[in-house]
């Protein structure tokens, strides 16, 4: 009988509506099921805070409480000495957990310098795994925002700093075929694409109008929520009978949230709403007609296969990495030049304006989106675990 192999997941937390959580929730839940996997979660800022998402009471979480970012209460010269200190005491908790449980695989989920040094740090024949939700070119991309010369510099080094790490781990996954390229490491790369955390049996009435327009994402910079309110403008001008629903949480960039509601009312746009996120995300899907992604960058976006399920359609720009593995042009969906607001409100009329078309899209991305399931990517993360 072949012995279990014991997989260690190293995360931040697993409070919040992301996707991340959702799919790591359902992700570790069916390892654990599986008879050949004993599934550590190690989270280091639980701090007692019930999951997000259920996970099989055969996963043996560990909060180690200890996020050492979170303990900088003092200013100035003392905010540093402080964090310093917490960093050392963090990575060693890290580290004392790990050589403890002794796994035969480590997972970072999360991307953070600490974490990966970490991990690296350990003197263990445990293959050493770092899961890439962002993707690559975001983590510079996402430094655009900065406008402050010494922000932006410090943020650069620690960015680069970062991704040299992540080569010395022994494998990177990956959520598309196109970043596993950019990363250009060979089979030190493996592409392993999110599942959808269920496959509706019901979908959206397809020949129901209900004049709604869905997204889904944290508010902040990465998901372009600015630039879809400036595309809605051009669109609710030509159809003042539909409304755009943004669902989002708050753990994005600071002001965020505030920023876009100012710029809703600036732009006085009567038909766009701003949500709190919602566990019940795929109700929020029935009982709208398509999905538009803004984002400036996606590593997969599991958005759009949850809204495919239901039966959406998607509107999109091509941006990297996601939406082009996803969404088939003119079929599930369509996709226009990345950051051009103009043409993202051109496809979204356009979608309204052909109903026959939405509908024939519908169908089909609702077939499309029935790859994603389950069934079909657990055996590529069994073949994974296997080979290592």
């Amino acid at each position: 009988m072949n012995k279990r192999k014991k997989l260690a997941f190293l995360c931040n937390n697993m409070r919040s509506l992301n996707g991340v959580e959702r799919v790591l929730s359902q992700r570790l839940s069916l390892l654990a099921e599986d008879a050949n996997y004993e599934v550590f979660l190690i989270t280091c800022n639980q701090y007692g805070v019930p999951f997000s998402f259920p996970i099989s009471p055969k996963v043996h979480h560990i909060d180690l409480a200890t996020r050492f970012l979170l303990r900088c209460s003092y200013r100035g010269i003392y905010q540093y000495i402080d964090r310093f200190f917490s960093k050392r005491r963090y990575i060693k908790a890290i580290r004392q957990c790990l050589e403890y449980l002794s796994p035969d695989v480590i997972t970072c989920v999360d991307m953070h310098v600490a974490d990966l040094k970490a991990v690296l740090s350990i003197n263990t024949n445990a293959v050493k795994v770092v899961e890439c939700h962002s993707g690559r070119s975001s983590y510079f991309e996402d430094l655009k925002k900065i406008k402050l010369f010494y922000k932006y510099y410090i943020g650069l080094r620690l960015k680069t700093k970062m991704l040299h790490l992540v080569t010395k781990f022994d494998k990177v996954v990956v959520m598309s075929e196109a970043e596993k390229a950019e990363w250009k490491m060979n089979d030190k790369v493996v592409y392993i694409p999110n599942m959808l955390p269920s496959y509706p049996v019901d979908a959206k009435d397809v020949f129901a109008t209900y004049h709604r327009v869905i997204s889904v994402g944290r508010y902040a910079y990465q998901k372009g929520y600015d630039m879809l309110l400036e595309s809605w403008r051009i669109v609710e001008k030509q159809h003042p009978e539909w409304t755009l629903h943004i669902y989002g949480s708050h753990d994005g960039d600071a002001g965020d949230f505030e920023q876009l509601q100012s710029m809703i009312d600036r732009l006085r746009l009567k038909n766009a709403f701003l949500h709190h996120a919602t566990a019940d995300v795929y109700a929020c899907y029935k009982k709208s007609d398509f999905y538009v992604m803004s984002s400036r960058f996606e590593s997969f976006g599991l958005v759009l296969i949850e809204a495919m399920s239901c039966g959406l359609p998607v509107v999109s720009f091509d941006c990297k990495y996601g939406p082009k593995s996803i969404i088939k042009d003119g079929k599930t969906g369509i996709l226009v030049p990345q950051d051009d607001t103009e043409s993202l409100a051109a496809a979204m009329c356009k979608m309204i304006d052909e109903t026959k078309e939405r509908e024939r899209m519908s169908i089909n991305a609702r077939d499309e989106a029935a790859h994603y399931i389950s069934d079909r990517i657990m055996p590529l993360w069994d073949a994974f675990y296997q080979s290592l």
